[in-house]
């Protein structure tokens, strides 16, 4: 799907769930009313070796995973990361199954990051979860209007970096820049 398409989509799942561009996204409420449960890695597994790896050693490289066993998913996450993170990371793989991905078996990057679904489907998860978590809309009216990423990020309860990225995808500033340039304006 291209930008568009997702953006059509993020709007068709955020109506669906009554929820207005000014209310934040919540991955949990989609869980429940879904019936896909998110489950911490701690009560996922009692293994030892996989909580020191993924949550000690190297939590870095793992965020959450959408797991399907025929009819059924599930969502395993990292609880080592911020709430906000958390926020994204499960977003994210609400948009794998929004999306309507197919799983693929898991990989390594070289940078040892892992992974599930072929390099376009990433792409295509993470334009649509920034979308159900900022709306475009919302984000270009923010550059507009000089609104700092940090408020946009607090009332969309995400990082300030989600925010920047979002605002930054908008094409606000474009908008703006062509309205300076136009009207002499600078800074």
């Amino acid at each position: 799907m291209n930008k568009a398409a997702l953006g059509r989509l993020a709007k068709e799942v955020r109506k669906d769930y009554d929820l207005s561009e000014d209310v934040p996204f919540d991955p949990f409420h989609w869980s429940d009313e879904n019936g896909i449960p998110f489950i911490s890695l701690r009560d996922f597994t009692a293994d030892e070796a996989a909580m020191r790896r993924f949550l000690e050693e190297k939590p870095h490289v793992w965020s959450a995973a959408l797991l399907r066993d025929g009819r059924r998913s599930l969502v395993i996450y990292n609880p080592e990361r911020s709430g906000e993170r958390i926020r994204s990371d499960l977003t994210h793989e609400v948009a794998h199954f929004e999306a309507e991905h197919d799983p693929s078996p898991a990989w390594t990057g070289a940078d040892s990051s892992c992974g599930g679904t072929s390099k376009a489907q990433e792409k295509e998860a993470e334009e649509l979860a920034g979308a159900l978590l900022v709306p475009q809309e919302k984000a270009k009216i923010a550059v507009i209007k000089g609104i700092a990423p940090l408020v946009v990020a607090n009332r969309y309860q995400v990082s300030i970096e989600m925010a920047t990225w979002r605002m930054k995808m908008s094409g606000g500033y474009a908008i703006l820049e062509r309205s300076r340039r136009k009207w002499g304006k600078t800074g």
